[in-house]
């Protein structure tokens, strides 16, 4: 008898690394079958997904709030689909301002008897600790990227367990592979830049991060861009360039997402998990972010540490520079930037105290120890 597994992820960090489970959970039990939400990683991996991934992703008090009626009947709409279809596992991943209101209502209904986990644990140490007890009420299993983690959820009775961050997956050697597709002169310097996965990021980000790319280039004639993105969102991202005098050159193509980061000399990203992977691919960057008015205020007041980088936050240390809100401005961007530019290896130290951070423990890889955790569920 096969084992039903109801996948949920909303965007493109966890559809990623929803596939690389499903690689590893497959590896272990040829009897799965997956349905339920995801992107084109899921889905290659044999996930029948209901419903266009970027729909359940909305970011920030205020959004959430003016999207709130359509996410509501998303939420009914996808409890129901579960109560129906009764999985073994539901499994969620990441998105908890979705998932976790999908989870609670499930547990609250009762017409669900299978599992709830949970892979990406919430930043409880980093805001709203209280999300720890709250998530316990309705989840029967954690998965967490961060050894320091499941210390917050275990006195409240939920199983947690530390697999280890994916980026410890990805290759790491240098890579001219981009360069030499652009032709790039010798000198050149080839600037990353990272506008966010969700279009409200595009909007709120895309003339400061254009404005400072013109002052960069001002400062540095020898530079060129490159701006990935994802495939629905080039369309965008090619009208925000419009204005860059800078050379440039967007690529969608998400295969080519590693050759692009270690092709970099710097990079300028807007705050994520883009950050972590900057720095574990040792690229000399800076993050910016500029939430609205009202998020920001709410995140200020219930945040517990000093930092909004993940690298930073293990650390311990303004390792990387972050503009937030009101110094998120193409004047501070630029400097930063530049000062990169003129000495690429000031970070160098702090990318190697990373990496023997997220390396240390088992020998595994955490996508096989994620499918360990899930398959001790059936």
């Amino acid at each position: 008898m096969s084992t039903s597994v109801f996948m949920i992820a909303g965007e493109e960090s966890g559809d990623v690394l929803g596939g690389a489970l499903m690689v590893a959970l497959k590896a272990q039990r040829s009897d799965l079958s997956f349905v339920g939400i995801g992107g084109d990683a899921m889905q290659a991996q044999g996930l029948s997904s209901l419903m266009p991934m970027r729909d359940l992703c909305v970011m920030g008090v205020f959004e959430i709030a003016m999207q709130l009626p359509r996410l509501l009947k998303l939420i009914n709409a996808v409890v129901e689909e579960i109560e129906k279809a009764q999985p073994d596992i539901v499994l969620s991943i990441d998105l908890p301002d979705f998932n976790f209101r999908v989870a609670k209502l499930l547990k609250k209904r009762g017409i669900f008897k299978g599992k709830i986990l949970h892979y990406v644990a919430p930043s409880v140490w980093a805001w709203r600790p209280g999300r720890a007890k709250y998530v316990s009420g309705f989840l029967d299993g954690l998965m967490c990227l961060f050894p320091f983690e499941p210390q917050y959820f275990e006195p409240h009775g939920l199983k947690a367990a530390y697999v280890g961050h994916p980026i410890i997956e990805q290759d790491q050697s240098p890579d001219r592979s981009i360069r030499d597709a652009l032709e790039l002169e010798d000198g050149t310097d080839l600037i990353g830049v990272y506008l966010g996965s969700r279009e409200q990021e595009l909007k709120k980000h895309g003339t400061i991060f254009v404005e400072a790319l013109n002052e960069i280039y001002e400062a540095r004639p020898n530079s060129f861009a490159i701006i990935p993105t994802l495939p629905h969102l080039e369309f965008q991202v090619r009208n925000i360039m419009t204005d860059c005098k800078m050379p440039f050159f967007v690529i969608s193509d998400v295969s080519k997402k590693w050759n692009v980061m270690k092709s970099c000399d710097a990079a300028l990203a807007v705050s994520g998990t883009v950050g972590l992977e900057l720095s574990y691919m040792h690229v000399p960057h800076v993050i910016a972010y500029k939430a609205n008015a009202l998020t920001g205020a709410v995140v200020k007041a219930l945040a517990t540490t000093e930092f909004a980088h993940l690298t930073n936050i293990i650390l311990g240390r303004a390792a990387i520079p972050e503009f937030l809100q009101g110094d998120c401005a193409s004047e501070t961007l630029s400097d930063a930037v530049v000062k990169l530019l003129d000495a690429k290896d000031s970070q160098s130290a702090d990318f190697a105290s990373l990496q023997k951070a997220l390396t240390e423990g088992s020998a595994d890889t955490p996508s096989k120890r994620a499918a360990d955790f899930v398959l001790s569920y059936c």
